[in-house]
């Protein structure tokens, strides 16, 4: 890992695991996401707009809630050029804080959320995929080798449950 990656982790990991203890949403998932959306935060969107994660602004968005950026996406299995209304956030934890609330509660992520609920982080961004959150096909094996090779698991904080944290209590 180079020095630009330590400073990006140093900088998301608290909020993704901010996220993860509200929302739900495993920071390891949340982390790997910021990363491969954003180029490790070199992006202009993540730069400009504190959005690491593609999210798009809503059709009924306000002008000043969003920026235009040009972007690719698959279609019919070819990547194409298109330009999209992408949101705009004023501090990054705002960014993903929006990206944890969107996953957790709209109704198209309902099992990826059920996959992180039984801990599958595996599982979880091909959920992610299915559920249509990037155009890209290859969008959770993308995933998976981030979270693996740079241990993003190691971020994640899952509850104790209930009967493990009285035998610790003991």
């Amino acid at each position: 890992m180079n020095a630009q990656e330590s400073d990006f982790l140093k900088l998301v990991v608290p909020a993704a695991q901010s996220a993860m203890r509200k929302y739900g949403v495993p920071a390891s998932v949340t982390i790997a996401q910021a990363i491969l959306e954003s180029g490790w935060g070199k992006s202009s969107l993540a730069r400009q707009c504190n959005n690491f994660f593609g999210i798009k602004a809503v059709a009924s968005a306000q002008p000043g809630s969003y920026q235009e950026f040009p972007t690719s996406e698959f279609v019919d299995g070819r990547r194409v050029q298109e330009m999209a209304r992408f949101a705009k956030y004023p501090t990054p934890a705002a960014g993903f804080e929006a990206h944890a609330l969107l996953l957790s509660t709209a109704v198209r992520y309902r099992p990826f959320m059920a996959m992180c609920q039984v801990r599958k982080v595996g599982s979880a961004c091909s959920e992610l995929k299915t559920c249509g959150y990037s155009t890209n096909p290859d969008y959770d094996d993308l995933l998976f080798e981030l979270i693996d090779e740079f241990d993003l698991q190691q971020y994640d904080i899952w509850p104790t449950p209930p009967a493990q944290a009285a035998e610790a209590v003991a």
